[in-house]
């Protein structure tokens, strides 16, 4: 990964033009979380996710958190909790495909004692990811565990037969 120069933030009105799109995230993160009138109020401000004062007080907090803590331009502010607010120690970054798993909706399965969303899964397992989310909907998770973990011990046995 190639090294990106970042300007030091300044204490007042430089902040939006030395970083813009470090706040814009600053923006839109309280937005989200402060301003009824945004559409995804309602999946944040108005399921009680609040930005810490330390942040929602001064962009430049949150510009020498970011910066201390791994932000390059192409991340996403990222929640670990997804119930939890936007402070320090719940916030890192992330690429939008790791965000895109982190999600409410997300699904997971645990196969062999390790749990991943099913998009991670279907990385590494043969198994068509709309035919895994088809079994997960009609049937539950246990089922498409179960399944799984059939499907790919008879592809094993199948593969030892042809070796």
């Amino acid at each position: 990964m190639r090294e990106i120069k970042l300007k030091p933030c300044h204490v007042t009105h430089g902040f939006s033009a030395s970083h813009p799109k470090l706040f814009l995230v600053w923006e839109t993160m309280r937005n989200r979380c402060n301003n009824t009138h945004r559409e995804k109020y309602k999946d944040y401000g108005a399921r009680g996710i609040k930005v810490c004062d330390e942040w929602n007080d001064s962009a430049q907090k949150f510009c020498e958190w970011a910066l201390a803590n791994g932000y390059e331009e192409g991340l996403q502010i990222d929640r670990i909790n997804n119930d939890g607010d936007y402070c320090p120690e719940n916030c890192r970054w992330v690429t939008p495909k790791e965000n895109s798993r982190n999600r409410r909706n997300t699904k997971y399965l645990t196969l062999n004692g390790i749990t991943k969303c099913v998009s991670e899964w279907c990385e590494t397992i043969p198994i068509s990811p709309y035919t895994i989310y088809w079994w997960y909907r009609k049937f539950g998770r246990q089922y498409t565990e179960e399944r799984i973990e059939k499907e790919l011990s008879k592809r094993s046995m199948e593969q030892e037969d042809r070796e």
